[in-house]
């Protein structure tokens, strides 16, 4: 068959062998024969060596340096174009004005893209079943021409997409997706909505035998929404494979430079499928081809369609979705795996296909044969290629006509002279749809109120400055600002007023002239009261510091006092049932009578007499400091009101006039979290304190032990004695039938001996209980002076340096577009500053873009 070229200085353009009427169609695109693809940076053995291809066979010369690599021979006149439109779409103007020129690679799922994908970049794509299918892979080839320069690739994760959907979790898979994530009129991509793109530094590679690696991580990555990006990254241990979902629009990104490339970008899209081998992935069909179609329709979109020559064409999906998008025109075709079609099986197909008279695309069609293997380096696979349509039936026979069009290196120079004229006729427009969005975005800014100052980020660095110096001076303390402290100082002593009110209790039944409560007394000192006796004698309460003021602790709040409530506390488990005892003051304490005191000391009895075993004082010692817990409790949400208010006492003077603002509302959010927090923790420390206090009671502050049991002993003894004094004056005038009252019973109380009265039977319960009240006194002061010092470093200066630094970081004052963000949280009409910083971005965006545009229109005119 006759082949019409049109040659320009050596340079040969092969025109479509498509009917003229598919030409003209539609957006088809049209070769220039005016135009000169090599700029003057071809040398003439580059000419030489291209033509002597085309007109002569791929064969000749397959092996020589020249044309080893075979990328080396693609666009080196249009490097700058090429480049100028990669980084146009890096920016983001394709979101912002119109899609960029750009080849995007499509085809059903086993057509051999993998290969192809291989063949152009020459790099090694993962072959692992379901990998790199599942998301679009960028590829952007760019020539290196400084002298030792090496090989390069740069990874991206280009999200573009939030994923709103169900993850799949290790517990099992999701249930209901059909109809949760499926695609809709309105989400065409189901769970996967659009957002403000960003480009996330994945890897950075000079090695070409990691691309592999990478590639593979970068998906896990995509596919993995739920998960931070970081874990992936090559160089961490990845220790879950799976995937929380199927599919993902994201595009993986790789930036390839080296000597000897192409200028070339194209897309590898997820093969187009029609039925999945699992029911509940049937939705997946539907999100991959409104993804593919995305790419297809875009009017500077050139797509490389894959057709197998093992399936008849008839039957591809893609080659389908093509034609429903009216797109065949700005299409070329790619036959891959001729190596396997079946020995005699009729050419007339191909023929026709690579004629033109069967699913005509604009473009025309290329043949490529691929080595599966893997392990076949780029340069071995070109040469066995080359060797494949120069030595077998019928590429050598019956489709030899066809030649200029068989092999990988044919492909990519078409490739790239159809893209480079895709560039030069889309710039026009694309310079002027940049120059339009400008005027638009100017007009748009300003129709916008006027913004608010300039210095915004200098203002509230200022603010948090002032407001960490007054926060610090209450914090402190002075002269002037001395009112929390002084008021913290007086809920502490008041807390440890309450649990000094709280101390363990000896109550004896009040000695009377009645025959009833007198033998109720006696039956008590013989240590079995009656139930009668215990239930109807008056109680006396015995207690180092009975002669105390015991009124109630108050707290001035909010201009008027407020009570402790009184607490109550549960019996341990290990003792008898011991009363509490309400002192009238709001306070509960532990209450302990004789014969309780005898059966804790008989419960531990180690049968020796006058000795009484450690366990029973242990026991005593937990039960009087078991109600701890929620005087502790009351002290902390008192503190934390206490400081609350005068925190935000202060950020009412310094940010009040921001109340209205979301700045404000934030400040609060961000104080009130910090209180949730640290009171937390302190709850945290109280409670391993008071269980430390619990778990078994010691002390090396021996003197100070010794001194407040000897106290409690000797007033305990005086009490007892009295009490016992009263008991024997009763029974002496119960026999001789005088009793007395007044002076003159004072007076004959005041003369009976030790010796008169009869032996004490609870001497050892009395020391008992001494000692229990001692290690008290030393326990609760250690206590209220662990937690108060717990409180002051772990509430009050956190409070000081934790609170300005959570600010500064939430509202990021010292990083770039601080301004922005500020701008928005301080305004009144917050939506309106939104809108003001997003209108900047994209103006931003629009000048890079220009800046870049500029220069190109030589090139194009």
């Amino acid at each position: 068959m006759a082949r019409k070229t049109l040659k320009r200085e050596n340079m040969v353009v092969q025109p479509s062998l498509v009917d003229e009427q598919l030409l003209s169609s539609g957006d088809t695109i049209r070769m220039d024969p005016d135009v000169l693809m090599t700029d003057g940076l071809v040398d003439e053995g580059y000419h030489t060596n291209h033509e002597n291809k085309i007109n002569g066979g791929i064969a000749s010369d397959i092996s020589s340096p020249d044309t080893q690599g075979g990328l080396h021979v693609l666009g080196r006149g249009v490097k700058e174009l090429v480049q100028k439109v990669q980084a146009l779409r890096h920016l983001g103007v394709e979101d912002l004005v119109l899609p960029l020129p750009k080849i995007v690679v499509v085809g059903d799922q086993s057509t051999g893209k993998s290969s192809l994908i291989e063949g152009m970049s020459e790099i090694k794509v993962p072959r692992s079943a379901g990998t790199c299918t599942r998301c679009p892979l960028e590829i952007n080839l760019t020539e290196s021409l400084n002298l030792g320069s090496q090989w390069s690739c740069e990874v991206y994760l280009h999200k573009k997409y939030v994923y709103q959907g169900t993850l799949s979790t290790s517990h099992g898979p999701r249930k209901n997706i059909a109809k949760s994530e499926g695609a809709t009129r309105n989400r065409p991509l189901g769970p996967w909505v659009e957002q403000d793109s960003e480009d996330l530094p994945f890897a950075s590679l000079t090695d070409k035998n990691k691309v592999v690696d990478a590639l593979e991580r970068a998906q896990l990555a995509t596919l993995n929404p739920g998960s931070s990006f970081e874990k992936y990254k090559p160089g961490n241990v990845i220790l879950d494979r799976g995937h929380q979902v199927k599919f993902s629009p994201n595009v993986i990104r790789l930036d390839i430079s080296g000597p000897g490339l192409p200028n070339l970008s194209f897309y590898d899209l997820p093969g187009v499928i029609n039925v999945t081998d699992v029911t509940e992935e049937a939705y997946l069909v539907d999100l991959v081809r409104n993804l593919v179609k995305d790419y297809i329709k875009a009017e500077n979109c050139i797509n490389l369609l894959a057709l197998t020559m093992t399936h008849d064409a008839a039957n591809s999906s893609a080659f389908g979705l093509i034609k429903e998008l009216k797109a065949e025109a700005r299409t070329m075709g790619c036959l891959t795996k001729p190596d396997r079609r079946e020995l005699g099986e009729a050419l007339d197909q191909w023929v026709q296909i690579l004629h033109g008279q069967q699913y005509q695309l604009g473009f025309g069609y290329h043949v490529i044969k691929n080595n599966p293997n893997p392990r076949i380096d780029h340069a071995t696979a070109r040469r066995e290629e080359a060797a494949f349509f120069s030595e077998n039936e019928p590429w050598t026979t019956e489709l030899s006509a066809y030649s200029d069009r068989f092999g990988t290196l044919q492909l990519q120079s078409a490739l790239s002279q159809h893209l480079t004229e895709q560039i030069r006729m889309s710039l026009p427009g694309i310079i002027d749809k940049v120059q339009q969005k400008a005027e638009a975005i100017d007009a748009r800014l300003q129709e916008l109120p006027e913004p608010l100052s300039d210095n915004l980020p200098a203002i509230v660095y200022g603010e948090l400055f002032k407001f960490e110096a007054e926060i610090e001076k209450h914090i402190e303390g002075s002269s002037d600002n001395n009112v929390f402290q002084k008021e913290w100082h007086n809920r502490s002593v008041e807390f440890r007023k309450l649990l000094a009110d709280s101390r363990p209790v000896l109550m004896m039944q009040h000695p009377r002239t009645s025959g009833q409560a007198s033998r109720g007394t006696l039956s008590e000192l013989a240590g079995t009261p009656t139930p009668s006796a215990k239930r109807n004698a008056d109680v006396l309460t015995i207690d180092s510091d009975s002669d105390d003021d015991d009124s109630s602790p108050t707290a001035q709040v909010n201009g008027g006092k407020r009570r402790f409530p009184s607490t109550q506390s549960t019996p341990h488990k290990f003792s008898r049932t011991v009363p509490q005892h309400p002192r009238g003051n709001g306070v509960s304490s532990r209450c302990f009578d004789l014969h309780t005191v005898r059966n804790f000391i008989q419960d531990a009895y180690i049968g020796l007499p006058d000795v009484t075993d450690p366990k029973a004082v242990e026991r005593m010692i937990k039960l009087s400091m078991e109600h701890w817990d929620e005087p502790v409790e009351q002290f902390l949400t008192r503190t934390r009101e206490l400081c609350e208010t005068m925190v935000f006492d202060q950020i009412i003077k310094v940010f009040g006039s921001h109340q209205q603002t979301q700045y404000y509302d934030q400040i609060i959010d961000i104080c009130k979290s910090f209180f949730d927090s640290a009171l937390m923790q302190q709850r945290h420390v109280a409670k391993d304190v008071l269980s430390w206090e619990l778990s078994k009671p010691k002390t090396l502050n021996l003197e100070a032990m010794k001194l407040a049991s000897d106290k409690a002993l000797m007033l305990l003894q005086g009490k007892r004695r009295e009490w016992r004094v009263h008991q024997h004056l009763n029974e002496q005038e119960a026999k001789s039938g005088k009793p007395t009252t007044g002076q003159a019973r004072t007076e004959k109380l005041s003369k009976v001996t030790d010796a008169q009265l009869p032996p004490e039977l609870y001497g050892e319960e009395i020391k008992a209980l001494s000692t229990v009240k001692g290690y008290y006194e030393c326990a609760y002061n250690r206590f209220v002076d662990t937690l108060c010092a717990s409180i002051y470093c772990g509430l009050f200066s956190k409070c000081r340096k934790e609170i300005v630094s959570l600010m500064k970081s939430k509202f990021r004052v010292t990083e770039a577009g601080a301004h922005e963000r500020l701008a928005v949280l301080l305004a009144a009409n917050p939506e309106q500053e939104r809108r003001r910083a997003q209108l900047k971005r994209e103006m931003e965006t629009i000048k890079k873009a220009q800046e870049h545009l500029e220069g190109l229109n030589d090139q194009i005119e």
